[in-house]
């Protein structure tokens, strides 16, 4: 007997893509026992264009990150084995079915297929197809690096108990972070490139390199103006460089513009952080006391 899967959307201001994410949620060919979508404090019509589908829609009040989306699911579903696609993300109508078969082993905790780009209207976008890849090629791969979150099947009592997606991770790197852990607790992993889903994000160039910063960013330490002169002279510069020689070797001359801004906007970035965070402590600071009312 086939095992039931029950399936999850975390989504946040995604009234463009939610509909036809659903559409292709619903027609896998391995039947659901449930859909839900989390809706992160969306200030669009997401939810309500969420609810004209048969879904659960479980909103958050304010916006609480990928992570946190993730967790509210985890808790949520009924399944053992729980499939999850990006708001931006269309599955194959067979992905669900290359994928749920690698669970037959009891040592399997998490797997993903392969990620497709579908819009290449804009430089931008060319850009993220090569050098924002989350996919690991057309092999299949047992315990590869991650699994990437955009879409992906999991063994619910194994993510529950390496402790969730941790909910510092607001944005990206929850995914890699759940599968170090779940690799350390002897679990296995997979990639599927059989299983093949559709991604329907579109780029601006600063939003293009404003990912690529994030997904090498340190999340876990405060940002100084010490660190941000390190991550300068040891991380961005020497990303930038291993992008633009790749972009050289391979004659995409289009993308030389962007490699040169790669370095000033992670610095930019950088520099934001930490003087948001240096605002943020000082309002800490000069915060008053609170009290404990009670009636």
């Amino acid at each position: 007997m086939a095992p039931q899967v029950s399936a999850y959307v975390p989504c946040c201001n995604a009234e463009a893509w939610i509909g036809r994410v659903l559409e292709g949620v619903l027609s896998q060919t391995v039947k659901l026992a449930e859909v839900i979508v989390v809706d992160d404090g969306s200030r669009d019509r997401s939810a309500e264009i969420a609810s004209r589908y048969p879904v659960r829609v479980i909103r958050h009040e304010k916006n609480r990150g990928l992570a946190a989306a993730r967790n509210t699911a985890m808790q949520a579903v009924q399944s053992e084995l729980v499939a999850a696609v990006d708001s931006d993300v269309v599955p194959e109508r067979d992905w669900l079915e290359r994928l749920a078969p690698h669970f037959s082993g009891g040592k399997v905790a998490l797997g993903g297929g392969k990620l497709v780009e579908s819009v290449d209207r804009t430089l931008a976008d060319r850009w993220r197809a090569v050098h924002l890849q989350q996919h690991w090629g057309d092999t299949p791969v047992v315990n590869p690096a991650f699994v990437f979150g955009a879409n992906t099947v999991a063994r619910r009592s194994a993510v529950l108990e390496a402790g969730g997606y941790d909910e510092r991770l607001r944005t990206n790197g929850e995914d890699s972070d759940l599968s170090r852990r779940l690799r350390e607790r002897g679990c296995d992993t997979f990639y599927e490139p059989a299983a093949v889903c559709r991604h329907l994000r579109e780029d601006t160039v600063e939003s293009a390199l404003t990912t690529f910063w994030r997904y090498r960013r340190d999340f876990y330490t405060a940002m100084t103006p010490a660190k941000v002169w390190r991550q300068f002279r040891y991380q961005h510069i020497g990303s930038a460089r291993c992008v633009l020689k790749e972009d050289l070797r391979a004659g995409r001359y289009e993308f030389l513009g962007m490699d040169a801004l790669l370095v000033a906007t992670s610095c930019w970035n950088d520099v934001k952080v930490w003087r948001a965070q240096a605002a943020e402590r000082g309002e800490t600071r000069g915060a008053a006391p609170s009290r404990e009312v009670t009636s």
